[in-house]
């Protein structure tokens, strides 16, 4: 709650139960796009121009961008 919303709201839950302080928790963070460190993941890079979902033109259908995520 400190690192989503603010330590305000994490001293303000210290003292609920699990249940409560798992429906506070999530009503405060609905929204904000937080996630906990685990769940995390980099942030994805643009590929270069000439990357095949550059070039993609078709609406999303060339299966051809796609073949390297296939294999």
């Amino acid at each position: 709650m400190r690192e989503g919303v603010s330590n305000e709201a994490a001293d303000q839950m210290a003292n609920m139960k699990k249940q409560g302080m798992a429906e506070a928790a999530e009503q405060l963070l609905a929204g904000t796009g937080w996630l906990p460190a685990l769940l995390r993941t980099a942030r994805a890079t643009q590929g270069p121009a000439g990357s095949p979902q550059a070039e993609c033109r078709n609406g999303g259908k060339d299966t051809e961008a796609y073949s390297v995520a296939a294999e």
